[in-house]
C-alpha cells in the first residue's frame, strides 16, 4: 500500500507520543495527577513571554502576516533582528549577515534539512553518548543516513582528549564502509547540561577539517546558562572561534538556534540555521518551502528580538529562576542520595543515576536495558514521567533526565515521588 519511504515513516511512529490519551497533570486542584519531567521547556517563563506577546508583539501584526509574505525562510527584518541578537550574545568573530540565516518551523525541521543536504542514504553522522534522543527521528528517518554514536568509557567528553574517541568511532565506521559526513554536538549539552570549553571546540574543528566533515553545533540552550557570574566554564559559541588561524574551512561550520528554549516559546515553532556555506544554504532554501514557518510567529519573534531591553531583562530573570530551581532539585537529590552528573550550568535538566533502583532479577536474567524500562514503568505507576537513558543513547542503563524548569510545587512533588 505504501512506498518504501512511506513504510519507513509509518514504522518510525514519530507522532506516537502525541497520540496517546493525555494524562491529567498534577496541579493545585488535582494532587494525584502526573508530574512530567519529559518535555524540556522553560515553564518558569511562560507567563512573562505570554504577557509580552499579548500586549506588545501582536500589536505589530498587519495584513502582510496573513499572506505568503517574503517566502518560506523568514522575512529580512526577522533575519536582521536575529543577526543582531547573535552578534550581541554569541560574539561571532566574523560579521553575521541576514543572508547567513535561514528560518524554518523549528530546529527539528532544520535537523532534517541538514541530514538531507549533507548525507546520502547510508552515510553517517557522528554523535557522542549520551545525546538528545530525538536526533534519530530528526536525522535518520528522513534521510536514511546512519547515526554513529561515540562512547567515551568514563572519559570527559568535554575535554580536548575526547576528540580521540570521536576519531576512533570515525575510523571504525570507515572500515565498515560508512562515510561520515558530519559531527553533531549539543552546546550546551542535552542532557548533561554542560558547555564545551573553547579548547575542546578548537580541537573538534581541527578534527573536522582533517577529515573534511561538517560540524553542526546545536546551540538552542545558548542563553539558558545559569552558572555563577564568575564561572569560567560558561557558554562559548562555535561562532566565537575564528576558524582561519586554525586552518579550518568556515564552510564546514553550521549553527542551529531558535526561539523554543531561551525564549520559552516552543509553540512559535521557529528555528534558524546560521552558515556561510552558500551551496548548503541554497539547498536548505529550496527545501524550506516544505518547512514554512507561520508569518504570525515570525512577526512575534521579530518584535521580541528587536526589543533588546526586554530580551535582556527576560534572560536575566530566566537565569535567576533556572538557577533557583536547579539548586532546589540538586538539594533534594543530594538529600535522597541520588547521584547526578556534576557541573551542569545550562539547560533545564539534570542527568540522574537511578541504576541502584534497577531490579537485580531482570538485570541478571535479561539485560540492564530491560530493567531500565521496568523502572520507567514503575515510575509512571506512581505518577512520574522521565526520559530514559536508553532513549538518549547512554552507555549504561539506569540513567534518567529530570526537568527542573517546572513550578516549585510540581518540582517538589515529582522529586518527592
Amino acid at each position: 500500500m505504501l512506498s518504501t519511504r512511506g513504510e519507513t515513516y509509518a514504522k518510525a511512529g514519530l507522532a506516537n507520543s502525541y497520540l496517546s490519551t493525555p494524562k491529567t497533570p498534577f496541579d493545585k486542584v488535582n494532587k494525584q495527577g502526573v508530574v512530567s519531567f519529559r518535555n524540556a521547556e522553560n515553564f518558569l517563563m511562560h507567563d512573562v513571554m505570554l504577557e509580552y506577546i499579548r500586549i506588545q508583539a501582536t500589536s505589530s501584526l498587519d495584513h502582510s502576516d496573513l499572506t505568503y509574505h517574503e517566502g518560506p525562510f523568514g522575512s529580512r527584518r526577522l533575519r536582521v533582528a536575529m543577526a543582531s541578537h547573535i552578534t550581541t550574545y554569541f560574539h561571532p568573530t566574523a560579521p553575521i549577515s541576514p543572508d547567513h540565516i535561514i528560518f524554518a518551523n523549528g530546529v527539528t525541521s532544520l535537523n532534517a534539512l541538514c541530514a538531507l543536504s549533507l548525507t546520502d542514504p547510508g552515510d553517517g553522522i557522528l554523535l557522542g553518548q549520551p545525546i538528545y534522543g530525538s536526533f534519530n527521528g530528526d536525522l535518520r528517518v528522513p534521510s536514511s543516513c546512519q547515526l554513529i554514536y561515540t562512547p567515551f568509557h568514563g572519559a570527559d567528553q568535554f575535554s580536548p582528549d575526547a576528540v580521540a574517541r570521536y576519531e576512533e568511532a570515525f575510523l571504525q565506521a570507515r572500515e565498515t564502509g560508512v562515510t561520515i559526513r558530519a559531527l553533531l554536538i549539543c552546546n550546551p549539552h542535552n542532557p548533561l547540561g554542560r558547555c564545551y570549553p573553547r579548547e575542546t571546540l578548537e580541537a573538534l574543528l581541527r578534527f573536522c577539517q582533517k577529515y573534511q566533515i561538517h560540524l553542526i553545533s546545536d546551540e538552542v540552550y545558548a542563553l539558558s546558562v545559569y552558572g555563577d557570574d564568575d564561572s569560567t566554564d560558561g557558554f562559548v559559541s562555535i561562532l566565537s572561534i575564528d576558524p582561519v588561524p586554525l586552518g579550518v574551512d568556515p564552510a564546514l561550520i553550521h549553527v542551529l538556534y531558535g526561539m523554543s528554549k531561551d525564549f520559552a516559546a516552543s509553540g512559535l515553532r521557529l528555528g534558524c540555521l546560521i552558515s556561510r556555506n552558500e551551496r548548503f544554504l541554497q539547498a536548505v532554501l529550496s527545501m524550506s518551502r516544505f518547512h514554512w514557518p507561520s508569518h504570525i510567529s515570525c512577526s512575534i519573534a521579530t518584535a521580541v528580538l528587536e526589543d533588546r531591553d526586554f530580551v535582556e531583562s527576560f534572560l536575566q530573570k530566566s537565569r535567576r529562576l533556572l538557577r533557583s530551581q536547579r539548586d532546589l532539585a540538586a538539594r533534594v537529590l543530594d538529600e535522597a542520595g541520588i547521584p547526578y552528573v556534576q557541573g551542569a550550568i545550562a539547560g533545564f535538566f539534570l542527568w540522574i543515576d537511578l541504576s541502584k533502583c534497577l531490579d537485580d532479577k531482570i538485570v541478571t536474567s535479561e539485560d540492564g536495558w530491560a530493567a531500565e524500562l521496568d523502572l520507567s514503568r514503575r515510575l509512571q505507576q506512581i505518577g512520574v514521567e522521565m526520559s530514559t537513558g536508553y532513549a538518549y543513547h547512554n552507555e549504561v542503563p539506569g540513567w534518567f533526565r529530570v526537568i527542573f524548569s517546572l513550578d516549585e510545587e510540581s518540582l517538589k512533588e515529582g522529586l518527592s515521588r
